[in-house]
């Protein structure tokens, strides 16, 4: 996954997440999860999105695990955001796989629920 994300406003995204360890790839235990989060500014307390992926969204194919978000999650408000990407572990301890990274989310004019 290249760690830049670009999400249009109110659209479905998916992307597959690899977690690099030395040569080849680590993949997740049936207690460990990757949590994907949103916010406005790192600081903040409250997500604007906070997604959670178990062994569940394992990709054989793309050898990857897939976030997929609704165009209802998307539904977010315009601008720049950050977003990181963390393992939790069994002991819900957490491993940093993609660091606190700006984000953007672009505005959109079609929108679910059809013309106004």
């Amino acid at each position: 996954m290249s760690e830049d994300i670009i999400i249009t406003q109110n659209r479905k995204y998916c992307v597959g997440i690899r977690i690099r360890r030395g040569q080849g790839y680590y993949y997740l235990d049936g207690h460990e999860k990757l949590v994907f989060g949103i916010k406005r500014f790192a600081y903040n307390n409250t997500y604007l999105l906070r997604k959670v992926l178990t062994r569940e969204d394992y990709d054989a194919e793309l050898d990857a695990y897939l976030l997929r978000l609704s165009s209802d999650e998307t539904d977010l408000e315009t601008g720049e955001c950050f977003y990181d990407v963390a393992l939790e572990r069994r002991d819900r301890g957490l491993e940093r796989i993609i660091g606190c990274t700006p984000m953007e989310i672009r505005r959109s004019v079609v929108r679910s629920g059809g013309v106004e």
